[in-house]
């Protein structure tokens, strides 16, 4: 198995990617890690603007996957999405994917693991209300 990344090694790894910090948000399970609510991620999966994917593309052999997602490298993979405000939530300096919209992908999935996050997601939006 993969070695799972914490709070700082994401960090880091953000820190080193070749794309401007407001072209790209952070999704899933690595949002969750850099807000302290669960301890590791085994990727960095983001979604990005154009700008941001052709700034990757100058700087990454990107690789396309069958599912639309790109493969940036062994640890980051990124999904071309539109930038929209209820999308996303600014912790610190990095753009993250809010709460509400992963909430609503875990209450469709049937994954064993997200079934985890989805209770850790459900009673932070409880607390935030």
């Amino acid at each position: 198995m993969e070695q799972r990344m914490n709070k700082e090694e994401l960090l880091e790894l953000m820190s080193n990617l070749k794309i401007d910090l407001n072209e790209f948000w952070v999704l899933s399970s690595s949002a969750l890690v850099l807000r302290d609510l669960f301890p590791d991620a085994g990727d960095l999966d983001i979604a990005v603007t154009e700008e941001g994917l052709k700034q990757l593309k100058e700087n990454y052999d990107l690789k396309q996957k069958e599912n639309g997602w790109y493969i940036v490298n062994e640890k980051v993979e990124c999904l071309l999405d539109q930038k929209e405000d209820w999308k996303i939530e600014k912790v610190g300096q990095y753009n993250l994917e809010s709460l509400e919209k992963y909430y609503n992908h875990l209450k469709t999935s049937t994954r064993e693991k997200d079934k985890i996050k989805y209770e850790i997601v459900k009673e932070q939006l409880k607390q935030k209300k």
